[in-house]
C-alpha cells in the first residue's frame, strides 16, 4: 500500500524506473462559499514523461485541471506572495493541456506559477483534511497522491 503517499506516487507500474516521487502536496483550506480551491506540490520523474490528465474524486470538486499563472503573456519567477512589485503587468491564468516533466528535473506547482484548479467544491476545503488527487501520465500510468488541507506548505 502507499504509506508515504505524500511523498510518492502509487501507481500501475512494476519497475521502480518509472516511479515519480512528488513532494509536500498541499491545498490551502477555502471559505464556505468557495467554489474553487488550488493545490500545490513538487514532482520529480527518473525518465522523461508528461501528465497528460489530473483528476479528483467528485466528493470533493467537479473538475481539476493544471494551469500555470502568466504576467502579460510570460511565466514569471515563483510568486508565493503573488506581489509583482512594481508591475503594472496583466497576470492571466491559461490552462495547460498536458505538462512535460523531463528526467530528473523537478517540477513544482505553486501560488503565482503552475498549479492544480479544482472548480466546483463540493464543500469548503477544511484545516486537516486529505482528499487524493489522481495523475495519468505517458510513461509512468496513472499514479495517485494524497493532498493535505493546511494553510501553508508542509515542511
Amino acid at each position: 500500500m502507499c504509506a508515504a503517499a505524500l511523498l510518492t506516487a502509487c501507481g500501475s507500474s512494476d519497475s521502480d524506473a518509472n516511479e515519480l516521487i512528488f513532494g509536500g502536496a498541499w491545498s490551502r483550506p477555502t471559505p464556505g462559499d468557495a467554489t474553487n480551491g488550488v493545490v500545490y506540490f513538487s514532482v520529480t520523474s527518473p525518465i522523461d514523461d508528461e501528465i497528460l490528465s489530473v483528476s479528483v474524486p467528485p466528493a470533493i470538486a467537479g473538475e481539476a485541471m493544471m494551469h500555470e499563472t502568466l504576467l502579460d503573456g510570460i511565466a514569471p519567477p515563483a510568486m508565493p506572495s503573488m506581489d509583482h512589485g512594481d508591475s503594472t503587468g496583466e497576470m492571466s491564468m491559461v490552462p495547460l493541456e498536458s505538462l512535460p516533466l523531463p528526467a530528473g528535473e523537478t517540477v513544482v506547482f505553486e501560488a503565482g506559477a503552475k498549479h492544480i484548479m479544482l472548480t466546483d467544491l463540493a464543500a469548503p476545503l477544511v484545516e486537516g483534511q486529505t482528499f487524493s488527487l489522481t495523475f495519468e501520465l505517458r510513461e509512468a500510468g496513472t499514479q495517485t497522491i494524497n493532498v493535505l488541507v493546511t494553510p501553508n506548505p508542509p515542511d
